[in-house]
This record gives C-alpha cells, sequence and structure tokens, in this order.
C-alpha cells in the first residue's frame, strides 16, 4: 500500500508540474520585427559550440531553429526537416549557414565549433570572439562549452543550453542573475531530482549503482550532488565506480572495457542502477546492461528516451527540446530586440514523460504498478537492434 501510495503522489507531482508548464506558441506574422535591424542595416551573426557530439544538443539547435521559424526571424527553411533528420549538428550548420533565410539572422559558415573536433580549443573561440568581433551571439550547448565561453575575456554574447547544472558548474551565478551582462543559461535547477525520486518512489531501491568520471565537472553532469541529497532524505545507500570519459576515438575501447567491468561489479551489488550522461554509443547499450538483465536490476536513464529504446528499462524524460527550443527562439528575439542577455528569464521547466521499454521490463520480471501504466507516455516494445 505504501508503494502504491508512493507511486500515485510522484505521478501527481509530474503531472502538476507539467500542467505548470509554460509554452511558447505560435503566431508571429512576417516583419514584425522591421525595427530591429542592427543598428549599421547588417543581419545578427549567430555561431555555435557544442561540448561534444550528443543528440540532446543537436534536438535542442533544432528546436530553436524551428522556434525562431514560427515567431518570423527566420524563413525559407524548405528541406531543413531531411537534413534535422540526420541528427548532425554540422550539417544542420552548413545547411542554415548557406541559405538565404530572411533579412535579420545570418548563421556564420566559420561560425561552428565542436570542443571534441581536432584542432579545436576554447582559447582559440575566446579569441577570435575578443580578436574579430564578428559574431554577435554564440550559440553554446553544454556543460563544457558553457564554462570555457561564459568568460569575461571576451564581450560576444552567450546563450548556454543543454548545462546540467549552470549555477553549480560556474557558468552563471545563479537562476535570477547570470552575474555576466553578456552570458544567459537556461535553467530547470530541479530536474534531475525530479528524476531520481521518481525512480525511487517507483522501485523502492534500497541500493543504487553510479558510474561516471571522478571530476568535478562529471559531477554535476551526472546530477551526483542529486543523487546525493536524495539519499540522505530516503535512506537509500550510493554504491559508484569510476571511468574516465573518452577524449580521442582511439580511447573508446578501453573506456568501454572500463564501464563493462564496473557493470559487471554493480549487478552483484546493488538492486537498481542510475546510467548517468555519459559517453555510451546506444548500440552498446545491450551488451553492457547485460548484468543487470541476469540479476533482474532496473536500470533507470538519466539521458532519456534513445536509451530506453536501447535497453534501460526506463526514464523520466525532462528534455523537452520543441518547447525549450521556443523557449530559446523567445528569449534571442528579446536579446535582438534589445535586452541585455543578463536581464532575460534564465528559467524554464519542461515538462517530463513516462518512457519505458516492455521487452527490459519482462526481462527483469519487473511489474509495472497500474497507477504507472495510467500515465506512462511512451513505451518501446522491443529493445532496438
Amino acid at each position: 500500500m505504501k508503494r502504491i501510495i508512493a507511486v500515485m503522489v510522484v505521478m501527481m507531482s509530474i503531472l502538476m508540474a507539467a500542467l505548470t508548464i509554460v509554452t511558447i506558441q505560435k503566431g508571429t506574422v512576417e516583419n514584425a520585427y522591421a525595427s530591429t535591424f542592427k543598428e549599421d542595416g547588417t543581419k545578427w551573426r549567430i555561431g555555435y559550440c557544442e561540448s561534444e557530439d550528443f543528440i540532446t544538443f543537436t534536438e535542442t539547435l533544432i528546436g530553436i531553429v524551428h522556434g525562431l521559424e514560427e515567431l518570423g526571424w527566420i524563413r525559407n527553411l524548405d528541406g531543413f526537416d531531411i537534413v534535422a533528420y540526420t541528427r548532425d549538428s554540422k550539417a544542420i550548420w552548413n545547411y542554415l549557414a548557406n541559405r538565404d533565410i530572411g533579412p535579420y539572422i545570418e548563421f556564420v559558415d566559420d561560425g561552428f565549433y565542436n570542443l571534441r573536433d581536432e584542432g579545436v580549443t576554447p582559447e582559440d573561440i575566446v579569441d577570435r570572439l575578443q580578436r574579430n568581433k564578428d559574431i554577435d551571439l554564440m550559440l553554446v550547448m553544454g556543460t563544457q562549452a558553457g564554462i570555457s565561453l561564459s568568460t569575461d575575456d571576451h564581450d560576444t554574447n552567450i546563450f548556454v543550453f543543454a548545462a546540467s547544472n549552470a549555477v553549480r558548474s560556474g557558468i552563471i551565478d545563479s537562476v535570477e542573475d547570470s552575474g555576466k551582462d553578456h552570458v544567459w543559461a537556461h535553467m530547470d535547477e530541479q530536474r534531475f531530482e525530479r528524476q531520481i525520486k521518481a525512480f525511487h518512489d517507483i522501485v523502492q531501491f534500497e541500493k543504487i549503482g553510479m558510474v561516471y568520471e571522478d571530476s568535478d565537472i562529471a559531477r554535476v553532469y551526472s546530477a551526483v550532488n542529486e543523487v546525493e541529497k536524495l539519499a540522505k532524505d530516503k535512506g537509500f545507500e550510493i554504491v559508484r565506480y569510476h571511468v574516465d570519459e573518452p577524449l580521442r576515438s582511439e580511447e573508446y575501447s578501453r573506456y568501454y572495457q572500463e564501464v563493462q567491468e564496473a557493470y559487471n561489479q554493480l549487478a552483484q551489488e546493488v538492486d537498481a542502477v542510475f546510467v548517468t550522461i555519459a559517453s555510451l554509443e546506444s548500440d552498446k547499450l545491450p551488451t553492457l546492461f547485460t548484468p543487470f538483465y541476469e540479476k533482474k536490476i532496473p536500470v533507470f536513464s538519466q539521458l532519456g528516451n534513445i536509451e530506453v529504446e536501447h535497453g534501460a528499462l526506463m526514464t523520466i524524460s525532462v528534455m523537452d527540446e520543441v518547447n525549450l527550443g521556443r523557449f530559446g527562439a523567445d528569449t534571442i528575439g528579446k536579446y535582438l530586440e534589445g535586452t541585455k542577455p543578463r536581464d532575460l528569464e534564465q528559467s524554464f521547466q519542461v515538462a517530463p514523460k513516462i518512457i519505458l521499454n516492455a521487452e527490459v521490463a519482462q526481462k527483469i520480471d519487473f511489474m509495472i504498478p497500474f497507477e504507472l501504466i495510467i500515465v506512462i507516455d511512451e513505451v518501446y516494445e522491443n529493445i532496438a537492434k
């Protein structure tokens, strides 16, 4: 009975959160921003920097583009959805940079950066921003990129998305005030706390396993502080193993061996696993998770849909890139109309979605409570191969 009540409470809290979400609406007419050209009459020049190749970064970029189109800032996106389907942020950028998308905005051809690309360093990007001053706004994706570019060494306007916790990582001073006139970062400060609390209320585990890199930045994007806080509140134990994230392609073999060894150990010690955001290729997950299937251990994904599709039991998705893109586009529009990034609202809570993999549930003999069944948003029938 206690478990049923707990499940009902957490589901109600999730639904209430969803009801309070602010959604940016469509409906802006063409030429609504005729007074917002740059003073010299040229287009606003936008650049982009991402921490690495990551599906959330690409989906957020796509969401922002669609949001800017809905608000009338850009147009002429014939064929964009075909390019977006590749989920290749560089290909998407090339498409945007080589089209006339209207009189207001230009996506700069050589303004795309991925910090994992060979020869790309944060220092060189900051130097370009300070020395050339040829970019008006940088779209920045991820914690590492946000930390690297939210510096006082330049004054180019920085808009940071998809950072795990922009306050804790030092990108901004607080939810209310970024602390720098040229810096803005999206914040949903309780999203990972909501995730892990929901998982505990549903599964009622006593020992949860985590594998992450032992570094300050990894603790932030792996939500370690949030899990530790809830462990104190709920009285469960955390069993953790540390691995070194791969920085180059030749390191992936070593990395996956370390992850598999850690998972093998965890399967002997825990009754639930929290898979943190990491450099795990989705097609390798069924093999990596095999020890958990054998021991009937539920696996919860911090990342979201793609890991549930490929072998995690469930997730409470906290990334709604469509509506986050609309919020981001609306925020960028306000900047283009004259508001400093520091003065813009940074907090936006996305609607959570419950996603489950039915094949995994069957593998581990997980009995889905009826109260959970009626609020599940999406079910994958099988593990993707």
